[in-house]
């Protein structure tokens, strides 16, 4: 492996430790403005990524991915925010934005980073660091669109157990299906080529607004 390739992955691997901190403080966030003061008891309204990280899902698998198939679809997840939704003044309000909050603060920030990209390129003329605000920008876009698929224990999945009024105990049990699914889901092209399409598809839609603001 080259020292380019090794410098690609880390700097991949950094973007992806910002993506899900961001991720998990948008739940604690939010969770905390609607009255739920369990997260900042357990120390997670920070963006320090120390308070974020799950040894499997922040460390073992994106680095297995990006060292072993560098192509492959990029996943990850950070240690769960938990969340008590019963300190919510409005429940299911309350409960629709907590599971909203995490893709669309990877969302935001993906969107941010491409703009900061367009700001360098066009009044520094750093082609390179246009580049690394691409795959900054990608990545967050695959993190926020991955966990709005309807599939348990994913955010998408959360917010229509909310919209259907099932319980606890079912959702967590599908929970444990769910994660089989997506291993077998992410091994099938089609699913590939269409989770690809969606993401250019936001990603392009990003770059309209960089170039609308910038040129």
């Amino acid at each position: 492996m080259s020292i380019r390739s090794v410098q690609e992955i880390c700097v991949g691997y950094l973007w992806i430790i910002l993506a899900l901190t961001v991720h998990e403080w948008g739940h604690a966030y939010v969770a905390d403005r609607f009255g739920d003061a369990t997260p900042r008891i357990e120390g997670r309204l920070t963006l320090n990524p120390l308070a974020h990280i799950s040894i499997i899902g922040t460390v073992i698998v994106p680095l297995a991915i990006l060292f072993l198939s560098p192509k492959f679809i990029i996943m990850g997840w950070g240690l769960p925010v938990a969340i008590n939704a019963n300190n919510f003044k409005y429940r299911k309000l309350g409960d629709f934005f907590c599971s909203m909050a995490g893709p669309f603060m990877n969302f935001l920030l993906g969107m941010l980073i491409l703009l900061l990209g367009f700001a360098i390129r066009k009044y520094v003329g750093s082609t390179s660091f246009w580049h690394l605000c691409v795959r900054g920008s990608l990545i967050n876009i695959s993190l926020g669109i991955f966990n709005l698929l309807p599939i348990p224990p994913l955010d998408g999945a959360h917010v229509l157990k909310i919209i259907a009024g099932m319980k606890e105990e079912i959702f967590a049990a599908l929970s444990t299906l769910g994660n089989f699914l997506l291993i077998v889901l992410i091994n099938f092209q089609i699913f590939r080529y269409c989770f690809a399409r969606v993401c250019n598809f936001i990603f392009a839609q990003f770059l309209s607004v960089g170039k609308f603001l910038f040129f």
